[in-house]
């Protein structure tokens, strides 16, 4: 089954990275072999981030849904050597994306307001035992482990942005207008609902640049659901 070039929705898993593990260690040397703790920290794990961009039109790249994990954090070694830590993972999407919680059905983000968003978070590292010496236990034979980085599935949908939308019914010439006024090459032929997903044309008119939408054809009943009516004009 070929996958659309247009898809506006999609669901999506998204791990972050888990924090690496402290280290437990005691410095030795030949003359010395009690030198006191010298465990690192463990690294703090990555983040899932979303980031608009205005060069894409379509969340294809995330048409089935899938499963996106940062990395996790390096434990922390001997030598007071703290563990690396995980590197985030972004994902780019439209401009005009909208992510909602899909447990929830909280809004996380509307990708048309802000730049870029985390929706899941890296687990913190846990410390060594040299972070974890003090007055009172100076020399911690134990080190803490590091957190899970969140694990969440999330919904995107596409807003298709525009500055002028073209409603007709069926047929009445829709795409062939857009396509006669812009670069834009839409399916045309003369059966109803050739249009099947939003097309977008931009129109340069002078200095002045806009958007324009050919959607599907409104009619009788579209309000109600008949046709692809709550698909496009919900």
């Amino acid at each position: 089954m070929a996958i659309p070039s247009f898809v506006d929705r999609a669901r999506l898993t998204v791990s972050a990275g888990n924090g690496g593990h402290g280290c437990a260690s005691v410095h030795r040397e030949k003359f010395k072999p009690l030198g006191g703790p010298d465990g690192g920290n463990g690294g703090n794990g990555g983040s899932v981030v979303l980031r608009a961009d205005p060069g894409l039109t379509t969340l294809v790249d995330y048409h089935r849904q899938s499963v996106r994990k940062a990395e996790n954090g390096q434990p922390g070694m001997g030598g007071h050597r703290n563990g690396a830590n995980g590197q985030d993972i972004v994902l780019l999407v439209p401009q005009g994306t909208i992510v909602t919680d899909e447990q929830s059905g909280h809004l996380l983000a509307d990708l048309g307001e802000v730049d870029e968003v985390v929706v899941a978070t890296g687990g913190k590292g846990g410390l060594g035992n040299a972070a974890l010496a003090s007055a009172a236990r100076k020399a911690p034979g134990f080190a803490l482990l590091g957190e899970e980085g969140e694990t969440r599935i999330i919904d995107l949908e596409l807003k298709v942005l525009a500055d002028i939308g073209l409603v007709g019914y069926p047929s009445a010439g829709k795409s062939s207008l857009i396509a006669a006024i812009s670069a834009a090459k839409p399916k045309i032929a003369d059966y109803p609902f050739t249009t099947l997903i939003p097309n977008l044309g931009v129109v340069v008119a002078g200095e002045t640049t806009f958007t324009v939408a050919d959607v599907p054809g409104l009619i009788e009943g579209a309000s109600e659901g008949r046709g692809l009516g709550h698909d496009f004009w919900a």
